[in-house]
């Protein structure tokens, strides 16, 4: 039994010692791979560091790769070869301009006496790429401009920019707005028209700058150097414009003159029309009126001659007197252009200053008084039927007071009772004569009663006629005076 402990405990003990010695073993092997990692970083900084040193003393004077300047690509080359490059390109410089329709033109360094002249801009732009950053600054945007304004002579570059075929003005096509325009039928939109016209100032800068930066092609299109219309074909208020002149022209006018009508013409709106300062269109009075006027003047039958069929049977022509038709020019003027400032399409009646019965025929319809100065004689027809049919005494002829005749005339007033007031050329009075029934029909003439008569027609007027009134029996003078109404046409012949 003691023995069999021993045993164990032997055991026991010779596993610690055999775990000792393992990790006396494991600890030794770690601290010689650790040394050996070590010595590998080592060396990879050490390579690390002669790379970087070693780019950064090459580019110390040389420009990084992707090096851009004035459009030219300088990667990896020194200044000073750079600045021989430049010079030597000086000699051979061209600059394309580019223009509108595909046409080119050139200016060369030797028209603008170029030359290279160092400036140190070159320098300065390398001394921004700091060699020893190439690890960060190697990767950035590396795109230069440097000018290059003094190695040319100033007074040659404007001489040559000057002289070129599209700065002049007998070839410039200038810029046309976008405008209205009508064919015939409605306004349309015209498109504008972008010219060839340049603005000069602009263009010398912008060329100016091209040669500054040695630049090899420049495009006055691309530089915007164009002049442009100030109005397009998608401008809203041309559109709006458009939309409000077809509406006003649009307008469908007819004036009816009762025998015979005249049409507002399209040509005719777009004439009388005028543009405001506010942009806003009306009908001009001024042109409007004398198509009136024309048109009165076509209609008008007021003291025009006409022919008459006398109640014995005969024609008569009369030349003189107020009677007809007679358009008032004014009040017909507005009452078209409210209707067409409206934008009111219809038939236009004009407003009359004097009115005839009719528009067929001398304008009478049925209803006059006629009175025959050889037969002394006097008619009164209402609507076709005689009311009166009386002898008259008319105006002393042979004492210079014969009664008008050869016209027809409008009934001027009514009044009843009326006294009548005759005066001598020097204003006093020369008679007054009271009447039952007064209706004036030419200044001072008129149809009255004359009571103190006690006969009338025959040859009477011619030595005791009237101051050129119309004397008529009391009865008869009554019956016309209650049937008739004032404009009613007195035909006297």
């Amino acid at each position: 039994m003691s023995n069999k402990k021993n045993s164990k405990q032997r055991l026991k003990e010779l596993k610690k010692a055999d775990q000792k010695i393992k990790r006396e073993r494991g600890g030794k092997s770690r601290k010689k791979s650790g040394k050996v990692l070590v010595g590998i970083a080592g060396g990879s900084a050490a390579c690390l560091l002669v790379g970087y040193v070693s780019l950064a003393v090459y580019y110390h004077d040389r420009f990084y790769p992707g090096t851009v300047i004035n459009d030219n690509s300088f990667g990896g080359k020194k200044v000073e070869d750079v600045k021989e490059i430049l010079k030597k390109s000086s000699k051979d410089y061209v600059l394309t301009i580019k223009e509108k329709e595909d046409k080119t033109e050139l200016i060369n360094g030797e028209a603008i006496k170029l030359q290279y002249k160092d400036d140190r801009e070159l320098n300065e732009v390398k001394e921004k790429q700091n060699s020893w950053l190439w690890p960060i600054q190697i990767f950035q945007d590396k795109a230069y401009t440097v000018s290059m304004e003094h190695s040319y002579d100033e007074a040659s570059f404007t001489q040559a920019v000057n002289q070129l075929a599209c700065m002049q003005d007998a070839n410039m096509t200038p810029p046309q707005d976008a405008r209205l325009e009508d064919d015939g039928t409605a306004y349309q939109i015209v498109p504008e028209v972008e010219g060839t016209a340049l603005d000069k100032e602009k263009t010398t800068e912008v060329i100016k700058k091209a040669v500054d930066e040695r630049r090899t092609e420049v495009s006055l299109t691309d530089e915007d150097c164009y002049l442009k219309p100030a109005v397009l074909q998608n401008d809203e208020e041309l559109a709006k414009e458009a939309e409000k002149l077809n509406k006003i022209t649009a307008t469908q006018i007819t004036v009816n003159f009762g025998n015979g009508t005249e049409t507002v013409t399209r040509d005719m709106l777009k004439s009388w029309l005028v543009k405001g300062e506010d942009g806003t269109y009306t009908f001009d009075v001024n042109l409007v009126k004398p198509v009136v006027i024309g048109w009165s003047e076509k209609y008008n039958t007021y003291g025009k001659p006409r022919d008459f069929k006398t109640s014995g049977g005969g024609t008569v022509r009369l030349t003189t007197g107020d009677y007809g038709w007679r358009v008032w020019q004014d009040k017909t003027t507005d009452a078209l252009i409210a209707a067409l400032n409206a934008g009111q399409s219809g038939e236009l009646e004009p407003t009359w200053l004097y009115k005839g019965q009719t528009h067929e025929g001398n304008d009478i319809n049925g209803t006059y008084v006629e009175i025959s100065i050889d037969q002394q004689r006097m008619w009164f027809y209402k609507n076709g039927t005689c009311l009166v049919d009386t002898p008259v005494v008319t105006g002393n002829p042979n004492k210079g007071h014969g009664t008008p005749k050869g016209g027809v005339w409008r009934l001027k007033d009514k009044a009843s009772p009326f006294t009548l007031v005759g005066k001598k050329p020097d204003g006093s009075i020369d008679y007054e004569e009271p009447v039952n029934y007064w209706m004036p029909f030419n200044g001072g003439v008129g149809i009255h009663d004359l009571t103190k008569r006690s006969s009338f027609g025959g040859d009477i007027y011619l030595t005791n006629g009237s101051h050129g009134c119309i004397n008529t029996p009391l009865d008869n003078v009554r019956t016309i005076y209650e049937n008739i109404e004032v404009n009613t046409p007195i035909v006297v012949y």
